[in-house]
């Protein structure tokens, strides 16, 4: 099946009827009740994602992770992000036994949300138990976690690598080169795989996997742009500091959210689309392949 199959439907019709699921099932609201559980599960996500770095020795992670965050989010919002990467830099494991415990619970409460918002842009009903529900959440927060530090090691440990094997065979200033060309086109197919994952796994369906998927590909996509465009106006235009005053950081950082939510539920709504437009597929409010 090819990668961006959209199972016989137009491109045209795919971004009409996406667009119109999107308005008709209010992924807006979604998109905001995401971006206010992501703004205060952010900082114990980080926490948990510190700990799992002490059984991981990946040092230069936080020169990474600084890096990542300065690409996506304004200077404003930086300011908040950086100390809290600060401090929990400082944090030693022995701090960390209970606060782990709440923080990936806390974490897994955003997660959860996520899950609701899939389903009704699959047009299903929740159908499995709260206790299925709340494990899972966990389970799949440790997920993303690792995923994210499995994507960060291959950016920081994967030059080191590939550089000292170069350098074995004569290689050295042609491999430099070419990872200076294909790091960021790897970064954008680790990102569409993660959220191809997180749309197979959150919604309570029943679907065939694929690594990338048109939705995944879409969210990225606009995610990119909308990052570069909500950079350009913030920093140029939009006088947050002068509005807001002392939170006008935050309120950045919860616009930038929602607009990062919304984008996600966009890609989940196309995948919808292709899969109820398909004979393929499933009838809006089915959850299971046909066999």
């Amino acid at each position: 099946m090819a990668i961006l199959d959209t199972r016989g439907v137009g491109a045209l019709t795919l971004l009409k009827r996406t667009f119109k699921e999107f308005s008709n099932d209010d992924m807006s609201t979604y998109a905001s009740a995401l971006a206010y559980r992501a703004l205060f599960s952010l900082f114990p996500f980080l926490l948990f994602l510190m700990a799992l770095l002490g059984f991981l020795h990946l040092p230069e992670f936080f020169a990474w992770l600084r890096e990542q965050a300065s690409l996506v989010l304004p200077p404003v919002a930086l300011d908040q992000v950086n100390p809290v990467i600060d401090q929990l830099q400082e944090q030693k494991g022995g701090l960390l036994s209970i606060g782990i415990l709440v923080a990936l619970w806390t974490a897994s409460v955003g997660v959860r949300s996520l899950m609701n918002a899939m389903n009704k842009a699959y047009d299903v009903q929740e159908g499995r138990p709260s206790w299925k529900l709340a494990l899972l959440s966990l389970v799949y927060t440790v997920g993303i976690a690792v995923m994210l530090l499995l994507a960060a090691g291959l950016m920081v440990i994967g030059p080191q690598v590939i550089s000292w094997l170069a350098e074995q065979v004569g290689l050295k200033d042609v491999v430099v080169l070419l990872w200076s060309w294909l790091r960021w086109p790897i970064a954008v197919l680790l990102m569409m795989l993660v959220v191809a994952v997180l749309y197979y796994v959150a919604p309570d369906v029943e679907q065939e996997f694929r690594f990338i998927t048109p939705g995944s590909v879409l969210a990225v996509i606009v995610w990119i742009v909308a990052s570069i465009g909500f950079g350009i106006y913030v920093q140029n235009f939009g006088n947050y500091d002068a509005t807001y005053g002392s939170i006008g950081a935050i309120i950045v950082l919860l616009l930038y959210f929602y607009i990062s939510a919304a984008v996600l539920l966009l890609g989940a709504e196309l995948n919808a689309v292709i899969e109820h437009a398909s004979a393929e597929g499933k009838d809006p409010g089915d959850k299971r392949l046909d066999s």
